[in-house]
């Protein structure tokens, strides 16, 4: 039997298998909007806390889908089960530019750059960024996926580096502010970016 299945008896057993999961992600997703809410339930004070919790379980649900999707795709197109994306250097480069920013313009520029504007910035930077190099090496007579990845490791350990000198220059206090805007926190999460953010998820 030609697909991604083998036989019908896996296909069954897959589609029964996304049921009961898509399922139980409804009932987790319908707990966490209602659990522990102090107001009664269908008042409008209720619906205030489930829409402030409801942007922080869509922020689960873009990480998750991003994550997911970008690691099966990467393992798929490096034909390794053990690296993650991780080690393209996105995340140095991310680290470096919030960095950069409180390195160059203090903590009052990082608080003042958290905005709607910065973050396409931000955006842009990064996917032009990815456009720019690893296209150029995966098109051509020369493309090469291991040159991909040692480029890939050499920028994330150059920027890693680069972000780590900057940020032993830095008050505590500064520290303390930039710590806290690298750790990924759904409560955190800004419901302003999700029309930019969904759209990129989806595509």
């Amino acid at each position: 039997m030609s697909g991604s299945f083998r036989t019908s008896s896996d296909r069954t057993k897959y589609w029964i298998l996304m049921g009961v999961l898509l399922a139980g992600s409804l009932l987790a997703t319908f707990g966490l909007l209602a659990y522990d809410n102090p107001m009664a339930f269908g008042t409008r004070r209720f619906w205030i806390i489930a829409q402030r919790r409801a942007d922080a379980v869509t922020a689960m649900g873009i990480v998750a889908l991003c994550q997911a999707v970008s690691t099966i795709a990467f393992q798929t197109v490096a034909n390794n089960k053990i690296i993650t994306p991780g080690i393209m250097g996105f995340q140095s480069l991310y680290a470096a530019i919030h960095t950069s920013t409180i390195f160059f313009f203090g903590a009052t520029g990082l608080l003042n750059a958290r905005t709607f504007e910065m973050f396409l910035f931000q955006v842009l930077v990064m996917v032009g960024f990815s456009f720019l190099l690893y296209g150029w090496l995966l098109r051509g007579k020369n493309a090469n996926m291991h040159s991909m990845l040692l480029v890939g490791i050499i920028l994330g350990g150059g920027l890693g580096s680069l972000s780590t000198f900057m940020q032993r220059m830095l008050t505590p206090s500064e520290f303390d502010i930039l710590t806290a805007r690298l750790f990924g926190s759904v409560n955190n999460a800004e419901a302003e970016y999700y029309p930019v953010a969904v759209p990129l998820v989806v595509g």
